[in-house]
């Protein structure tokens, strides 16, 4: 009985040594995958492709860096979360995923996953091609006025950057779109450059790049200031005020995930590679040439903006008549000072 007892007591003693031997200890042992929401070309791509190299450097290993594309980033966001919650797949994405319980795209949302750091966060500029007729703001009023649903508008999906744009336009202007949808920045600057579409709102860092070539023509941006990236093209609240209570919700941004579940040990690894990514003067010369404004936000406080991102952004787009569920079905708050919208105001035209 006694010998039995000392082998027991040597088991559980080397129990507890191996189980102290935690596994996440040494993460990474191997490469990692990260899967971008967007296409090649894209603001959330070229902020991803240019932080990585530098993370891959602090952790010791490869990230291969992939597109998956489809349903306004929620494929992307699928395969993650059929992934392991074990830190080897990371999501690139932007704020959509805030909206996709309001416009019925996906169940899954930013409750399912965790977020490593929250990158850069910008504003979106209404451009035109540089041969349009639209010379200023107020001309591509006047048109969509003149004719409802008839000008075209680009845009990456519903729920993204320029759809949300055309809503807000039609709430605060009373103005219809017609909307025309891209898989991705990419494939809407090209239909832009094409004349194939009359109008888009493009994340800054796209827009900063095309109109500095000559190649479009900024007519305002969605912002209560103006934006060193883009000098001289004037902030939507300049040109009506009554945007202001809106511009005081923060623009679109970008960052990394991984799948609710993942070791907090894990976690702490990969949001300190990412800092120290964030932390290198090329990539903030990069943000600051693309008209991005920093953020750097881990753990609670990313959490906390984007749930104060939410709040904002799906009612504004419940109170235009643009989303499919009421926010209250989700337990989204209504922020404060928020007013519903009237009864009368006007319907965005579908797509």
């Amino acid at each position: 009985m006694k010998m039995k007892a000392c082998i027991a007591a040597i088991l559980a003693v080397a129990g507890l040594a191996l189980g102290g031997c935690d596994s996440t200890d040494k993460y990474p042992e191997k490469n990692i995958e990260g899967i971008i929401a967007w296409g090649a070309g894209g603001g959330t791509d070229a902020v991803s492709r240019r932080l990585t190299p530098a993370v891959q450097k602090a952790l010791g290993r490869n990230i291969r860096l992939s597109n998956k594309t489809g349903a306004t980033g929620s494929v992307a966001m699928q395969a993650v979360n059929e992934a392991k919650a074990d830190g080897y797949t990371l999501l690139y994405h932007a704020e959509n995923p805030a909206l996709y319980q309001v416009l019925d795209i996906s169940p899954l949302s930013y409750d399912d996953f965790e977020p490593i750091m929250l990158f850069v966060q910008g504003a979106t500029v209404i451009v035109v091609p540089k041969a349009s007729p639209f010379k200023t703001y107020a001309d591509l009023i006047a048109a969509a006025k003149a004719d409802p649903g008839k000008v075209t508008i680009g845009i990456s999906g519903i729920g993204g950057q320029p759809h949300v744009t055309s809503l807000i336009l039609n709430k605060i202007e009373g103005v219809t779109f017609k909307p025309v949808a891209f898989e991705g920045d990419g494939p809407l600057i090209t239909a832009l450059l094409n004349r194939q579409v009359e109008v888009s709102g493009l994340a800054i860092g796209a827009a900063a790049q095309n109109v500095g070539s000559g190649a479009f023509r900024a007519l305002a941006i969605m912002k209560d200031s103006e934006n060193p990236a883009l000098p001289g093209v004037p902030a939507i609240t300049k040109l009506n005020p009554a945007y202001s209570d809106i511009m005081k919700t923060p623009g679109f941004f970008y960052g990394v995930w991984v799948k609710k579940g993942t070791p907090q040990p894990i976690i702490d690894k990969l949001a300190a590679a990412f800092k120290t990514a964030f932390d290198d003067p090329t990539f903030k010369d990069f943000a600051e040439m693309n008209g991005f404004t920093l953020m750097g936000l881990t753990g609670k406080e990313a959490k906390d903006y984007i749930k104060s991102w939410q709040s904002q952004m799906t009612w504004l787009i419940h109170d235009a008549g643009g989303a499919k569920q009421s926010p209250d079905k989700f337990g989204i708050p209504r922020p404060a000072g928020s007013k519903p919208a009237p009864a009368s105001a006007p319907k965005p035209a579908a797509g």
